[in-house]
């Protein structure tokens, strides 16, 4: 018969299944670390595993695991934030009073590479591969 310790454990390995391949979409390139996608899944792997240590009574892993819930849960709410604010209609975006990086100094192509990037930044601060190419790919002039 299955017991209550089994389907909790069912649950601490759904979570690490999908908390490793959530890890591995990352580091293989094929999602992006600002995506909700793998927030989600680090978010549900996280928190299956944590429910499983605090179920066993293993303290610390818990809370290891709450925290990255909780960090986890914030990157999920910049992520939506930010996907709200690009869906709001062009006269209220207008009109707010937050506005985009001036960079006085740099040519206007720059200007434009530099708010692209400024607006995609993942909420952990790190510049993606691809934002990096298309900054510096445009920033150095290719002899004619």
């Amino acid at each position: 018969m299955f017991s209550l310790a089994d389907f909790v454990t069912a649950l601490g390995w759904f979570g690490a299944v999908a908390g490793a391949a959530a890890y591995l979409l990352v580091s293989r390139g094929r999602w992006s670390a600002a995506s909700a996608r793998y927030q989600s899944a680090n978010l549900l792997g996280a928190g299956l595993m944590g429910a499983v240590a605090a179920f066993n009574g293993i303290w610390p892993s818990a809370a290891a695991n709450l925290i990255w819930v909780v960090i986890g849960g914030q990157a999920l709410w910049v992520i939506f934030a930010k996907k709200q604010a690009t869906q709001q209609p062009a006269a209220t975006a207008a009109v707010s009073p937050v506005a985009a990086p001036v960079v006085t100094a740099a040519p206007a192509y720059e200007q434009h590479v530099l708010d692209e990037v400024w607006d995609e930044r993942d909420p952990t601060l790190q510049m993606s591969v691809d934002e990096l190419t298309v900054l510096t790919s445009q920033r150095m002039p290719v002899a004619a």
